[in-house]
């Protein structure tokens, strides 16, 4: 006898329904919610995500499963779990903190997200726990902790600050913002003091030439400043009070706040700073080695998705600075001896829209982005008539632009094994304008670049990732206008605990007239100008690297050790050579040779402890002596070496933490001796020094008080260079070499800080 229809249909609801059964339960990490956790069956289409109290609710079909719990920052965990009924289950989840970093997704290796541990290019992470760690109030504090990174400071005047990657100076990395290169030279001068820290979710640091990835200046590598994402609703207030040596006072007020939709579907962040920070003279001889800061910050970032595979996000930020070195603050500036004044004005933003197909094997993505910055500006002091006195204002505008577009599509079958195909375009313009009437000195510069890259990821066996790239670059400015460079990285993981990673990859600089390394001299009264030489060429690079990363992880312990090798070897490197008295001409001069290795540890023997430590072993020379000084009688000897650039230094963060409530960081800073130019004026003839080593120590403690629910209050207070390692030999008086300033970039200094929130316990 044959059933009617509709009663087939309602015994094969039935019995579909009878396979399933309820789990739920909460996600959370010491008791505290986590929002936003992914729960879902391995291998299976079926999953979810909490809520924002860590609560989850799945239907799961009968049989055997693999509950996978997923949350960022935490470590992942697997659950085995058997379904033979419908009856409802109840499943609460604690998850530990992933202290190593390996469970973290990154986008840097790749231009795609993945987890670190599986990334073919080691990516090295500094998050917004190390910066509060550490009381970095902007991003300049924070760079330091980070193997292969160093931070230093090069104009007592201006407070110039740029970060070394591998030896090699701030103009040989490209910094990225949220994966694009808008930070132009003109940024790269005060733009690393002008991020608030506040801002950042974390720090993506990529060594090694990443041109095929992300056009010119990655030669040394990338630093990838990931900015704040809607995710949770939360809002925090924090003030911080600093004494600089106990005297000059640094005050800064931040902000963060979000609020999500019911749906999830739409968010908006916002963050802003305000930081008023007094000079600081180290010598009494009236002229300061600190700059006085007065920075205003404000930006936001928001999303919308129209449905569950597309994705709008638009963000914007603003900036304020006004600083000041030299001497006689209170006059005008051009009433001083010496004076470096600038009022800068930064205004960025951009919108980005990405969709996934039906299938999510094909992602894309198109974006635009803009930042244009400006600064009026005093470079001089009081001369002779008030005709003199007044050259030294000017002015100076970068505007840069980037459009463009990725798209990567995953590929199940590719040569016996996964893959990833990604390809993109990228359009840059930068319109650079300085202008110092009083000089006749003046710069007018427009650089426009096509890029053009595409790569392959395979995932060739379970164990061996091989990824090949290459980026061909259209550029206006130096002799050849089209620049190919490749690469290539492999990942061999002979087990879950050890990865074995080599990589090549070529890098280039594209030629711009705008320096900083020359701006001491207009400090002083002296024209000079800038000019490219008629043959001048790109920059290029052949970067080598080898690592073995070696980690294990339980639920109570984690160890990650990593060594790694570079080697890069700079053709064509750009010169300065003086053919006049006022005009310096950028040329190519002979090749470079970078190479070392970088040391990074993490050990966590349990809830209470974390010990993290980063060094760097290197060598950096020249073919031949840099001529750094005009008189033809200063000794070149040791000029070979790269300038600044120490052949040992380091950084360690130790945190005890017995209770999740209290908070204790000791943090350290190691510099080794390296060679630095000191020009004649104090002293009588330039020459060049070996100046000493120093150790840096730091010291923080945070208790946050659970006030009420959602409500919680954090009291910290510590001691930045607890020993006082600064420099001892600074120049006296209007004659001074302002740019000869190395070692830390504050001496001992007394902090305390208050922050309120509803997240804070996070």
């Amino acid at each position: 006898m044959k059933l009617p229809a509709t009663l087939v249909l309602l015994i094969s609801v039935f019995c579909v329904t009878a396979q399933e059964a309820s789990v739920s339960g909460k996600i959370s990490a010491e008791g505290i919610p986590i929002a936003y956790a992914n729960i879902y069956l391995e291998n299976t289409n079926i999953g979810t995500t909490s809520d924002e109290q860590g609560v989850y609710s799945l239907k799961v079909p009968q049989g055997h499963h693999d509950l996978i719990i997923q949350a960022v920052g935490y470590k992942k965990e697997k659950y085995h779990l058997e379904i033979f009924s419908n009856k409802s289950k109840e499943l609460n989840f604690n998850l530990k903190e992933d202290v190593t970093g390996l469970n973290q997704v990154v986008v840097s290796a790749s231009r795609t997200g993945q987890l670190r541990q599986t990334a073919p290019v080691i990516v090295s992470v500094t998050s917004a726990k190390d910066f509060q760690a550490t009381q970095s109030i902007s991003l300049s504090e924070g760079l330091n902790f980070q193997p292969g990174l160093r931070m230093e400071t090069n104009c007592q005047n201006c407070g110039f600050s740029q970060v070394r990657m591998n030896g090699l100076d701030g103009a040989y990395s490209q910094i990225l913002i949220d994966s694009r290169p808008v930070f132009s030279a003109l940024n790269g001068v005060y733009g690393l003091d002008q991020i608030p820290a506040n801002s950042i979710e974390r720090v993506e640091v990529v060594r090694g030439g990443g041109s095929a990835l992300y056009g010119s200046n990655a030669i040394a590598g990338t630093i990838n400043i990931i900015t704040k994402e809607p995710t949770e609703n939360l809002f925090e207030i924090a003030s911080n009070f600093a004494a600089i040596d106990g005297k000059a006072g640094d005050k800064a007020v931040t902000l963060n706040g979000t609020v999500l939709s019911d749906d999830y579907n739409a968010g908006l962040s916002i963050f802003g700073m305000f930081r008023d920070r007094n000079p600081f003279d180290k010598n009494g001889d009236g002229f300061t080695e600190i700059t006085e800061v007065e920075n205003k910050t404000f930006g936001f970032k928001a999303f919308y998705k129209p449905n569950e595979r597309s994705k709008l996000s638009l963000d914007f930020h603003t900036i304020h600075e006004y600083r000041r070195g030299g001497n006689k603050l209170h006059l005008l500036p051009y009433e001083s001896d010496i004076t470096e004044q600038i009022e800068s004005d930064v205004v960025g933003g951009g919108l980005t829209y990405e969709a996934f197909s039906k299938s999510k094997d094909w992602k894309y993505s198109v974006y635009g982005t803009a930042q244009l910055s400006k600064n009026d500006n005093f470079y001089g002091g009081k001369g002779e008539t008030l005709e003199e006195s007044l050259k030294g204002f000017g002015n100076t505008k970068d505007e840069t632009f980037v459009l463009g577009g990725q798209t990567s599509y995953n590929q199940e079958n590719f040569l016996g094994g996964t893959a990833t195909f990604t390809t993109g375009t990228e359009f840059k313009h930068s319109e650079m304008a300085d202008s110092k009437p009083g000089y006749n000195a003046f710069i007018d510069q427009n650089l426009n670049i096509l890029g053009v890259y595409a790569q392959q990821e395979w995932q060739a066996t379970e164990k061996l990732k091989v990824l090949g790239g290459l980026r061909a670059d259209f550029h206006n400015i130096a002799e050849e206008k089209v620049v190919i460079n490749p690469r290539v990285n492999v990942l061999y993981s002979p087990s879950e605990n050890l990865q074995l990673r080599t990589s090549y990859a070529k890098g280039f600089r594209a030629p711009q007239v705008f320096t900083e390394d020359i701006h001491a001299r207009i400090a002083a009264g002296e024209i000079s100008l800038v000019q490219l030489s008629d043959d001048l060429k790109s920059e290029t690079s052949h970067s080598f690297l080898a690592s073995a990363e070696w980690s294990k992880t339980t639920l109570d312990k984690d160890y990650r050790f990593t060594l790694e090798s570079f080697y890069t070897r700079l053709k064509d490197p750009f010169v300065l050579e003086r053919t006049s008295e006022t005009v310096f001409v950028k040329r190519n001069g002979q090749g470079a040779d970078v190479y070392g290795v970088n040391l990074d540890a993490v050990y966590a023997p349990n809830e209470d402890w974390i010990f993290q430590a980063g060094g760097t072993i290197q060598k950096a020379t020249y073919d031949s002596p840099v001529r750094y000084s005009d008189d033809p009688e200063a000794s070149l000897e040791n000029a070979e070496n790269f300038f600044k650039s120490p052949n040992i230094y380091g950084n360690f963060i130790l945190t005890y933490a017995p209770v999740k409530a209290w908070q204790n960081n000791l943090s350290g800073v190691y510099t080794g001796s390296m060679y630095a130019p000191h020009l004649a004026g104090y002293i009588e003839q330039d020459r060049l020094e070996k100046t000493r080593d120093f150790m840096e120590i730091n010291l923080k403690t945070a208790y946050t008080f659970n006030l009420a629910n959602n409500f919680q209050m954090e009291v910290n207070a510590g001691v930045q260079n607890i020993f006082n390692a600064y420099q001892e030999d600074f120049d006296f008086g209007v004659d001074r070499d302002a740019t000869y300033i190395y070692g830390p970039s504050r001496p001992r200094t007394f902090f305390i800080g208050l922050k309120i929130g509803n997240k804070l316990l996070q």
